[in-house]
């Protein structure tokens, strides 16, 4: 299966100046708009999963390079629905047992509360969701190497190479 690919200010390898450019013209051409980012989805599960969609939406405008756009609403409302359901049942776990009896034949096991299971599997989806959206510590900093190389371009394009 091929490599993930990466955006041109990520790579680390030797490309021509025709490669160079090819790949920006790729990547202008992927840049989508952002009106679907204006409101939340109407499918999202709670009023906690849409001020989460808002303030991520908001934290994301601060950015100084495009990081979503439309195509990316349907897996940041995902993202905000595991985020909810996450800490609901975590809210719930907190008043339970993490270990619960269950009723045997022989009288009663101790058994992982379920709810358990569930925390995990939100925090799974969240992590799979945060690390498509840009949401990781990981794709943050790649964004940042982006916005700084820009920086450095729009620089070194009015002062020269000091």
């Amino acid at each position: 299966m091929p490599r993930k690919r990466k955006p041109l200010a990520t790579q680390k390898g030797n490309l021509t100046v025709a490669q160079q450019e090819d790949k920006k013209l790729e990547e202008r051409l992927v840049l989508t708009g952002k009106e679907t980012l204006a409101k939340p989805p109407t499918w999202l599960i709670d009023a906690r999963a849409k001020n989460e969609f808002k303030r991520l939406v908001k934290e994301f405008e601060k950015m100084e390079i495009d990081v979503i756009g439309n195509l990316d609403v349907n897996n940041l409302g995902c993202y905000c629905n595991a985020f909810s359901y996450y800490i609901s049942v975590t809210k719930q776990l907190k008043k339970e047992n993490k270990v619960i009896k269950k009723p045997t034949q022989n009288g009663e096991i101790l058994v992982k509360n379920p709810l358990c299971d569930l925390q995990k599997m939100y925090s799974e989806e969240m992590r799979k969701f945060a690390s498509m959206c840009g949401l990781t510590i990981d794709s943050r900093l790649k964004a940042a190497t982006i916005a700084r190389e820009g920086i450095d371009n729009e620089i070194n394009d009015e002062f020269g190479d000091i």
